[in-house]
């Protein structure tokens, strides 16, 4: 066991690099600055040998994504090959949002293998950064780009690079962003090889025995939940439509069942959830409390059993829109978990809520006044979690727009960033730049307050409670935004 984790740590330092590697060398704040990637190894059977992530939404998408990849390309694969996709139904969660994986292979066999998961800049649709309000299918969020591959052979296959860039409203950073993620990967494939030639045949045991421990611990962790089925129900609604997510939650020999049957019908909204993320942000609550101690690899994935009906709200037929499934439904799912588990009695300090949407703000300039169109997703404070000062689990570990950098790169002057008497967070922008267009992001509940948005023009302030596409932001506006303390709260039912 000593030798296997010894030969474990020394993978999970490789994945580890990988993603610091990326977020050191990645023009994007998207990379460096909200992590919004994650990186894994893969055995040559796809098992997920070693994960690493901020974000909930990559938990399953990674490995569903591989696996579309290399089910694409069964028969042809070959040493320098390097496959990407980005695609919600082929293993994905919403646009923008790329997997690229690289085979590796030692005296003609395929061996353990990095992959990266990364969400991009931009990648087309109807607004910079595929947040689309009104959006009723994917074409509108996102192009839909199915595996290829960019490297044949180890050659980029320029042809696929020109219409990836092509199709992009930032192809200069698009291009960068593509250049990190091989350069990672590239550097990965060289301390796999000299991993792999120093400890050969033992590295399948040693990656196994690990699996079977993280295995082991998610097993007895799910054991004590309590020993019957848990039922709840979370509303939220879009304007006038409203729907719901009904979960019921029960351990079962080695495995936790959790089953989403009687959820809202999809929709012409871009709230629908493909099941990779769905599955993602199920799970999250129910390993938080083992995050910081257990690795995530196949072992910790293997026990759970998830279910959704076909063309519902958490699994949606194609070409539903997704694009929101991240930034407000994920957390509606994640609640009705946490709301399903405090019903069956089980420990609340164990599994807390860590779910808490928030409004957002996704800027662009004017259409056609620059060369290059490059969002900004602005995400200047959180709402408080349950039972802490700080952000929700779900926040991840992204770093908040500090004052400074908003004000020397996009010319927003931070006015204040403070709680009020409510305990809620307020934060207030003046744009002393140029005119921006803004997507708002407002999650909503008819019975609950998730936050909103404010744009305060000369004599005139407009306030948001529901999302919106393309609203003017002028030169001297102020952009105040709300965050509701806790996130809201979804226990009314």
């Amino acid at each position: 066991m000593i030798e296997a984790q010894i030969q474990y740590a020394k993978l999970q330092a490789i994945s580890r690099q990988m993603g610091e590697n990326l977020q050191r060398i990645s023009r994007s704040p998207l990379v460096s600055q909200n992590r919004a990637f994650a990186t894994a190894i893969f055995t040559s059977d796809l098992k997920l040998a070693v994960q690493h992530q901020d974000e909930a939404e990559h938990l399953f998408a990674l490995k569903d994504a591989v696996q579309q990849l290399f089910h694409s390309f069964s028969y042809d694969i070959a040493e320098g090959d390097i496959f990407i996709t980005a695609d919600p139904y082929n293993g994905g969660t919403r646009g923008q949002t790329m997997t690229m994986a690289a085979p590796l292979f030692h005296e003609g066999k395929l061996i353990l293998f990095p992959a990266v998961r990364v969400q991009m800049t931009d990648l087309a649709g109807e607004y910079p950064g595929g947040l689309h309000p009104n959006a009723f299918e994917v074409w509108q969020e996102s192009m839909r780009l199915t595996p290829v591959k960019l490297y044949r052979h180890g050659i980029l296959q320029r042809d696929v690079q020109k219409f990836l860039l092509a199709n992009s409203r930032v192809p200069t950073l698009y291009q960068s962003e593509l250049e990190a993620m091989y350069s990672c990967l590239r550097s990965a494939q060289e301390q796999i090889t000299s991993f792999f030639s120093e400890y050969g045949s033992q590295v399948a045991d040693s990656i196994e025995e690990m699996l079977g421990y993280s295995r082991r611990r998610v097993i007895e962790h799910i054991s004590q939940l309590p020993d019957t089925k848990m039922h709840a129900v979370v509303p939220f609604s879009s304007g006038e439509v409203e729907f719901s997510i009904r979960t019921s939650i029960q351990p079962k020999e080695e495995q936790l069942m959790i089953d989403f049957e009687g959820t809202s019908g999809q929709v012409e909204l871009p709230l629908n959830t493909t099941l990779s993320a769905a599955k993602a942000f199920a799970v999250w609550p129910i390993l938080a409390p083992l995050a910081d101690e257990l690795p995530f690899n196949e072992g910790v994935l293997d026990p759970f059993l998830i279910k959704a009906e076909a063309g519902s709200l958490l699994n949606p037929a194609f070409p539903a829109a997704v694009g929101f499934s991240t930034a407000v439904t994920g957390h509606f799912i994640s609640a009705a978990i946490a709301k399903a588990l405090n019903n069956g009695k089980a420990a609340e300090t164990t599994y807390a809520e860590i779910h808490g949407p928030e409004p957002q703000g996704i800027f662009f300039p004017p259409f056609g006044k620059q060369k290059e169109t490059e969002p900004l997703f602005l995400f200047p404070g959180y709402p408080e979690s349950v039972h802490n000062w700080g952000p929700s689990g779900l926040f991840g570990n992204r770093n908040l727009n500090s004052a400074e950098e908003l004000e020397f790169y996009y010319n927003f002057k931070m006015i204040k960033r403070e709680m009020n008497d409510n305990q809620q967070m307020e934060v207030l922008l003046l744009n002393q730049g140029s005119d921006f267009n803004v997507n708002i992001i407002i999650p909503e509940n008819k019975s609950e307050d998730y936050g909103t948005i404010l744009i305060h023009s000369k004599g005139n302030t407009v306030r948001y409670e529901k999302s919106t596409a393309e609203q003017l932001v002028k030169m001297g506006d102020k952009i105040e935004f709300h965050y509701s303390r806790k996130g809201g709260n979804t226990n009314n039912e």
